[in-house]
């Protein structure tokens, strides 16, 4: 009866969030990121570069941007997704928007089935209801709707080629596939190698995939690709909305060199922790979530709605994990499943975010058999401490948005798109090195951090038991 209660008040609390504590409405597009997907496609539609400044000319034309000024949004995705972007540019802008998020809708439905069961749980109706719920009120999982983000169905699939290797090879090929299509999403599957399946799978899918890149850009695409995505990081490496370890020791004030080495150190320092998962964890499954929820620490370019990476492992401990390694495995569900920085980019959120992170304790506590919510009570007291602590922080260090704060913003004619975004970054004011804003993005870090430990401490236990 306690998690019936328990999943019916995260429902409430979701129902709460969604119809009466929505943020105010920002000027733009909807689902702004699908935005420069959608253009990149009618580029190639046209014969123009995607990858350029000619994504701008169908930008443009979208309801709610503002063509008087630059506010070119790069293109950086695959080329293989060019092909779906083509088909989407070919349906009007608000058409096409509305069935890519039933897409992430199906989306979020397949990746809680998908995590549950490499989580070696049963799928029954409450359970699959309680992870349903962990995943929407998961705060990366809701900025991949809102942004229209290509990364929750990219994850879905890296979770799919874990789960289904050994029972079918085409579809844990198409998973693979489907990963390469936002590289962050695929670096858990680094974990897999060695397995020989899912090794196979692997490689039969980055195959499809530039097979598919091939299509759109030639036989040379990886090194031509590779050039923008290097160029369009060094425009975004130390900007506000950032979360990588570089960006927020920069905005502790670090100069771009000591950034740079802070980066290099927590990347081997995951590394060593990714290794000691590998020797430490055996069910490939666990050892993939543990994998992903370290991936912000070695990527060097990642976003809040980059964070889905996190969900299998924050899945994995709620149905797993008991005793000391659940407090610590909820407390970094809490810190990565909650928008940080949001509470500084929109201040009439905050009650929304609140509901939000108590949906999901509430969906953490009610998945485990004996939902413990006596032991589970002082994280929440001090999450909520934490909370309001951040949310008196973030409202006395706002964070401008972009672009609404471009102002009258044009770039020069000859510049490259990763220029022209950098330039924009700058004008919005998301070159500021604040360390408030530092502070709001390392507790996402940290969750995941925990989580992997969790992971680890849970899987070393059941060795030497």
């Amino acid at each position: 009866m306690t998690r019936t209660w328990l999943l019916a008040f995260g429902c409430v609390a979701i129902a709460i969030a969604v119809l009466g504590a929505r943020p105010l409405q920002t000027p733009g597009p909807l689902a702004r990121d699908f935005e420069a997907y959608w253009a990149a496609g009618d580029a190639w539609n046209l014969h123009a570069d995607p990858y350029g400044r000619a994504v701008w000319n169908a930008e443009r034309t979208i309801a709610g941007v503002d063509a008087k000024r630059d506010e070119l949004l790069p293109f950086v995705g695959p080329p293989a997704t060019l092909l779906l972007w083509s088909v989407a540019a070919r349906m009007p802008y608000a058409v096409a928007t509305r069935l890519w998020w039933a897409v992430l809708g199906l989306s979020t439905l397949a990746l809680a089935a998908a995590a549950m069961r490499g989580s070696g749980k049963p799928i029954g109706p409450f359970s699959f209801a309680a992870a349903v719920v962990l995943a929407i009120a998961f705060a990366p999982i809701t900025s991949d709707w809102a942004l229209g983000q290509l990364a929750l169905p990219a994850f879905v699939g890296a979770v799919l080629l874990t789960v289904l290797a050994e029972r079918s090879m085409p579809l844990a090929s198409a998973g693979a596939c489907l990963a390469f299509t936002q590289p962050n999403a695929a670096i858990g599957l680094v974990s897999q190698i060695g397995r020989n399946r899912a090794t196979m799978a692997i490689v039969i899918g980055g195959s499809i995939a530039y097979a598919l890149g091939v299509l759109d850009a030639g036989w040379g695409w990886p090194l031509n690709y590779s050039r923008v995505v290097l160029a369009h990081g060094d425009a975004e490496r130390f900007i506000a909305i950032q979360l990588s370890p570089a960006a927020i020791a920069f905005g502790f004030g670090a100069t771009p060199r000591e950034a740079a080495i802070v980066a290099l150190v927590l990347a081997m320092l995951a590394v060593a922790a990714a290794l000691a998962l590998a020797f430490a964890v055996r069910e490939p499954f666990a050892r993939f979530a543990g994998f992903s929820a370290l991936a912000p620490f070695v990527a060097g370019f990642f976003h809040e709605h980059d964070l889905v990476v996190a969900y299998a492992a924050a899945l994995w401990c709620a149905l797993r994990t008991r005793g000391m390694v659940r407090t610590i495995a909820l407390t970094g569900t809490l810190l990565v499943g909650c928008d940080w920085l949001g509470l500084a980019q929109r201040p009439t959120g905050v009650a929304q975010s609140l509901f939000l992170t108590i949906a999901a304790f509430t969906a953490f506590v009610a998945l485990d058999e004996s939902a413990n919510v006596r032991a589970a009570m002082p994280i929440a007291l001090a999450v909520a401490a934490l909370f309001v602590g951040a949310a008196l922080l973030a409202t006395h260090h706002p964070v401008p948005v972009w672009p609404d704060t471009l102002g009258a913003f044009h770039a020069p004619q000859k510049a490259t798109a990763a220029a022209v975004w950098l330039a924009e970054q700058r004008a919005s004011g998301l070159l500021a090195a604040v360390p408030a804003w530092a502070m709001l993005r390392s507790l996402s870090l940290l969750g995941c951090g925990l989580l992997a430990y969790a992971i680890y401490r849970h899987s070393a236990y059941c060795r030497t038991a």
